[in-house]
């Protein structure tokens, strides 16, 4: 179910459908931090070692509860659909941050994280034994509790990122994607070619690129939310046949399989929730 979800913003982390709908007992929480808002998340893995993962514009800091194999990930947005690999039978605990807190990272950029995931430990110093910390909190809200008070001061530099790309960011969201390059650069008082070049040195990404993100990002989040697939004029789309080539390459899914995958995981857990309790 996703009655808990509150859409997108760019003060809110983004929507991931497989973290959700492809794994086990999976549960989020919306913590403020320093104006923004952080989403800690955990799932196990069931019999399956791979699930999908989408184009958000957001930053994830994913680790690995397993005692026997804990490791960590730090992860940035990727630019189309892809298959993620994890431990089967594992447990993960994550968080991920808003597209402007994913700008105040350190040591590393938003630029230099596109399409990676790189070992936490190879990226920070000072955070020796945190993956081997976390897999051994036993709750939920201590792993949320722990990486707020002795992680995220590590992660996220005080220093805010520039008004321009808040502005630019704050825009993009609140026109759901469709907030055009000149229009920014006009606001702004930059001509667009200065705009580009600006969005591509910091973001690695033009703002094309990112409009487009955060509209596949909206209109997911619309047809899961409100269980209505033609949606394809009033999200931005030319006809449903742009929308369903949009969502193949973000998702690797039509719309119509995404919305058969939510059908079936509630159904899935209308059974466990008869048959076994969940998490608290």
């Amino acid at each position: 179910m996703l009655t808990n979800y509150k859409g997108i913003a760019a003060n809110l982390p983004s929507f991931q459908y497989g973290f959700r709908l492809e794994t086990v007992y999976y549960r989020e929480k919306f913590v403020p931090y320093q104006g923004q808002t952080v989403l800690y998340y955990e799932f196990l893995m069931d019999d399956v070692n791979a699930i999908h993962v989408v184009p958000d514009g957001c930053t994830d800091v994913i680790f690995c509860c397993d005692p026997l194999r804990p490791h960590s990930l730090l992860c940035g947005t990727i630019l189309q659909g892809e298959n993620f690999n994890f431990y089967a039978g594992a447990t993960y605990f994550g968080i991920r941050l808003s597209p402007i807190q994913s700008l105040q990272i350190r040591p590393t950029t938003f630029r230099d994280l596109i399409d990676k995931q790189l070992p936490l430990e190879e990226i920070m110093k000072g955070i020796d034994n945190i993956c081997e910390n976390i897999a051994l909190k036993t709750t939920f809200h201590e792993r949320i509790s722990y990486l707020e008070h002795s992680f995220l001061p590590l992660l996220l530099t005080s220093d805010q990122s520039s008004q321009m790309f808040q502005y630019c960011i704050q825009q993009i969201y609140r026109s759901k994607g469709l907030f055009s390059v000149e229009q920014l650069a006009t606001d702004l008082g930059f001509s667009s070619r200065y705009l580009r070049k600006k969005f591509e040195e910091t973001l690695g990404l033009s703002p094309k690129q990112y409009s487009r993100i955060i509209r596949f990002q909206n209109t997911l989040s619309f047809i899961l939310n409100q269980k209505n697939l033609n949606v394809a004029n009033e999200h931005g789309y030319y006809d449903q046949s742009h929308l369903i080539k949009d969502f193949k390459f973000f998702s690797l899914l039509t719309p119509m399989q995404i919305s058969e995958l939510l059908k079936q995981t509630t159904d899935h857990t209308m059974h466990l929730v008869g048959s076994r309790a969940l998490y608290d």
